[in-house]
């Protein structure tokens, strides 16, 4: 039987979508294979006190800045380049170049996680990436590959859900037995959130895939 982990190793099957501003709306997933490694830090302030009475007298809730986030990838294919940063192929010479003034593209990332009962599928919305930096190392009796880490800022992104709209910046879902059909349609595009869910044993979130 399949239930919630209780730790959590590994990512594989990275995914990105760029986002469609015609469409309002987050495109094909493209597979990014190679992951090596994610990494993120939240962003935004923590919840304070105010003390009176000798005692906690109000509490103001802390700001939700999203992440931001490192992902470290065996290889930065061209095609993820041209999508995520703007780069662009001179046609007569075949060279891809870096553009100055090119605005990141907005996308969503997804990739999986393991456990030691299940699987976790995690999206992230309205991610940009920076330029990366790049290391190159002589190549010796037991070579070390050289990795490529991705920057990216992770904002929170505004989703209507019935005649509400309401802030997103990731979701997940876990590959448990009350899940097992939904997560199967995880990795075939990008899960939306479409209505507001339970917080009961029935594994219901807000995040539908």
């Amino acid at each position: 039987m399949a239930k919630e982990s209780k730790v959590r190793f590994g990512i594989k099957k990275v995914h990105y979508a760029l986002w469609d501003d015609t469409n309002e709306t987050y495109g094909e997933l493209v597979a990014f294979p190679g992951a090596v490694s994610w990494s993120q830090t939240r962003e935004g302030g923590d919840s304070s006190d105010f003390y009176a009475d000798d005692g906690v007298y109000y509490t103001f809730a802390g700001t939700n800045g999203g992440y931001s986030a490192d992902l470290e990838m065996a290889f930065l294919p061209d095609s993820v380049r041209r999508d995520l940063l703007g780069e662009i192929v001179d046609d007569t010479t075949g060279v891809q170049f870096e553009v100055t003034d090119a605005e990141p593209k907005q996308f969503a990332i997804l990739f999986e996680t393991s456990g030691d009962s299940a699987t976790t599928g995690f999206v992230f919305y309205n991610c940009k990436a920076s330029r990366p930096e790049m290391n190159a190392n002589t190549k010796t009796d037991s070579p070390d590959v050289d990795t490529t880490t991705l920057n990216i800022r992770i904002a929170s992104q505004d989703f209507k859900l019935g005649n509400d709209t309401h802030s997103f910046v990731q979701g997940h879902i876990d590959k448990i037995d009350a899940n097992v059909s939904k997560y199967a349609a995880f990795f075939d595009a990008v899960s939306i959130p479409t209505a507001s869910g339970g917080s009961g044993d029935s594994g219901s979130t807000v995040v539908s895939a």
